[in-house]
């Protein structure tokens, strides 16, 4: 029978609860394939040897996250890197935005929750010097995007692995699911997702909020856009821009909305805010995403970890 395994490292265990929504469709899993190691599901502290297919969730921050990827790396036949944190960083990445020293001291001192004494543990795993995403350390025979991979694609996805099939999947972005239409675009200006009530019919981003569909993976059924809520990027970067060298998240986004709104790109780039968090909120700890030559994620950590 073949053997599956889940590594978990810098995240939240939401991937690991995505594959348990699985529901009764886990008793077909479960009837080819043996789960025989995941810290969330059951209590078994080592992963074993000759595992078939391992998914690893979370992003690299510490020691003990690139030693536990390493031994998964060697036990494992295939190896999946599973959600966004995995794939890119994720959230795990933004914590690049400050230094080693100024988070633990965050942590540890400043939170309402500290103990008085305000002593800095030193029996935690050493943090490494900024966050990464799985594939930038070991080899990654798969990628499954999303935080979390939603219900309906890893129920395709997971019994088709296990089965040995390939899966003919949409490549296409998260607005090519999206059911908006665009609308007149006058007078545009830039708005923050609290301000006003948007429009259900028409395009998010063309009533001026900070929709990032169009430079967004798809595979979610743009479950944000078709609740009122403009997409935030959790899916990772579209194709068009992970496979061009000179395209990035944030420069495509302000040449798409200067095409929208007749406004010259420099003008776009001061109604932006906070581009850490808006544009690269999931990308920041990925060094594919980092490496590209029009990327301001390295400014970004600079200017942020001072």
């Amino acid at each position: 029978m073949m053997k599956i395994a889940i590594e978990e490292l810098a995240g939240c265990s939401g991937c690991t609860i995505a594959v348990l929504d699985l529901h009764e469709m886990l008793l077909d899993v479960i009837a080819e394939a043996e789960i025989v190691y995941s810290p969330v599901i059951m209590d078994a502290k080592e992963p074993p040897e000759g595992i078939d297919i391992a998914f690893v969730t979370g992003a690299v921050r510490n020691e003990e996250n690139r030693e536990r990827l390493e031994k998964i790396r060697k036990r494992a036949k295939t190896l999946v890197a599973l959600g966004t944190c995995a794939c890119y960083g994720g959230i795990s990445g933004l914590s690049m935005l400050s230094s080693n020293v100024d988070l633990f001291s965050c942590v540890y001192r400043q939170v309402e929750t500290a103990k008085p004494d305000g002593v800095i543990p030193t029996d935690v795993p050493p943090f490494l010097y900024r966050a990464f995403a799985v594939g930038d350390l070991v080899k990654i025979d798969y990628y499954i995007t999303g935080c979390p991979p939603k219900e309906a694609f890893l129920k395709k996805i997971i019994p088709a692995m296990i089965a040995g099939n390939t899966l003919d999947l949409s490549r296409k972005s998260v607005c090519s699911e999206c059911d908006r239409t665009m609308g007149p675009v006058e007078n545009w200006t830039l708005l923050r997702r609290h301000e006003g009530v948007p429009d259900r019919e028409h395009c998010l981003l063309g009533q001026g909020y900070l929709c990032l569909g169009s430079v967004t993976f798809g595979r979610c059924a743009a479950t944000c856009p078709k609740n009122n809520i403009p997409c935030h990027g959790c899916n990772g970067p579209s194709l068009d821009i992970l496979r061009e060298p000179c395209r990035d998240i944030y420069g495509m986004m302000v040449r798409r909305i200067s095409d929208l709104t007749d406004k010259p790109e420099k003008e776009v780039e001061k109604e932006l805010y906070d581009v850490a968090h808006t544009m690269y909120a999931f990308t920041i700890g990925s060094l594919i995403m980092e490496d590209k030559e029009m990327s301001k994620i390295r400014d970004l950590v600079k200017e942020r970890g001072r």
